[in-house]
């Protein structure tokens, strides 16, 4: 996969998002979410890189409602950084990201898992709340059910979802939150 372009409708929130991966010698991925959140409206802008192994190395998470905000997380020596340089110990075990209002973040812990058919794995998640611009870890466990098919559990609040993925690890189906537009 050199680029791949997604676009995802939302259905528990009313809001469509834009995704342009790119992979070369690293994953760039840019997306674009607007709509109504919590029936405000709402445009997220944000930018991801992972290195080949599917590993976040920085995170830039802009929202813009009546008032601009910006997190900006990098990961360097297995420490996360913010914006001014200050690592955060409580982030030490977090690998992947999880980025409220996307289904693309899953994509990431998916590929970077590569679990076998059967095969689970409980992680810690560096997990940004939106549009709180709450950030904490949380723990996940992803299950893989068959060849494109995973089962996500937030082991934080208990939500469940079964997650239909393409032929990359990009989310087909995610019932009653995000459906694929394009490509379908």
């Amino acid at each position: 996969m050199a680029s791949k372009q997604i676009v995802w409708s939302g259905i528990y929130y009313d809001t469509i998002e834009y995704l342009h991966l790119q992979s070369d010698a690293a994953h760039h991925i840019q997306g674009y979410i607007t709509g109504l959140v919590n029936e405000q409206p709402l445009h997220v802008d944000y930018r991801i890189t992972a290195n080949l192994n599917w590993e976040t190395t920085s995170v830039v998470i802009k929202t813009h409602d009546h008032i601009q905000k910006e997190l900006l997380f990098t990961r360097e020596n297995d420490k996360w950084h913010d914006k001014q340089g200050t690592a955060h110990e409580i982030f030490d075990p977090c690998v992947d990201i999880d980025i409220s209002l996307t289904p693309f973040t899953n994509t990431l812990a998916m590929n970077r898992l590569s679990l076998a058919i059967g095969e689970w794995q409980e992680i810690t998640v560096l997990y940004f709340d939106l549009p709180a611009m709450d950030v904490k870890p949380v723990k996940q466990r992803y299950t893989r059910l068959a060849e494109r098919l995973y089962r996500y559990e937030s082991l934080y609040s208990g939500f469940k979802a079964e997650l239909e993925v393409d032929e990359d690890g990009l989310v087909l189906d995610y019932p009653e939150i995000w459906s694929r537009e394009w490509p379908k």
